[in-house]
């Protein structure tokens, strides 16, 4: 009899989230004209999808190869910057928008993960959620500098 791993639906929350946001990025990215947008997008959808494989991969064989490949990695130190890009060009141009939009969900999954990651009732369920975080900030981080060009 196989135990049980009391990580499970908590990867089940990461997995479900990380889904919604590929196939927004995903959906958005074939609606998209702007071909800088759309190279956005793709990698942003690119990036969700290697997220749910490595979120697969920790629920078949366990988190400690990722909390291990982070570190000493401490996410939420340093808050990320929450505004919006160009806001005075929100309405006027439509590749700010989808900047904006893809920003504002990537901003919610990584507070979602550190709020997990504080109420976590073990080290190594903080850990998990800490790395998730960090991905979150990665995607952030890339969706500021490409959209700081348009």
């Amino acid at each position: 009899m196989s135990r049980k791993n009391p990580l499970d639906p908590l990867l089940n929350m990461a997995m479900a989230m990380s889904t919604r946001h590929f196939e927004y990025y995903s959906r958005t990215a074939e609606e998209v004209q702007n071909p800088k947008v759309k190279a956005l997008l793709l990698v942003l959808a690119e990036t969700e999808s290697e997220l749910i494989a490595h979120i697969r991969h920790m629920m078949v064989t366990g988190i400690l190869d990722e909390i291990e490949a982070m570190g000493k990695v401490e996410v939420g130190d340093v808050p990320l910057d929450d505004s919006p890009i160009a806001p005075e060009r929100l309405d006027t141009d439509p590749r700010i928008f989808v900047c904006n939009k893809a920003l504002e969900q990537e901003l919610k999954g990584y507070t979602f993960y550190l709020s997990i990651a504080a109420r976590a009732k073990t080290e190594i369920a903080s850990r998990l959620f800490e790395y998730l975080a960090f991905i979150k900030s990665q995607q952030i981080e890339r969706i500021r500098k490409v959209c700081s060009t348009f």
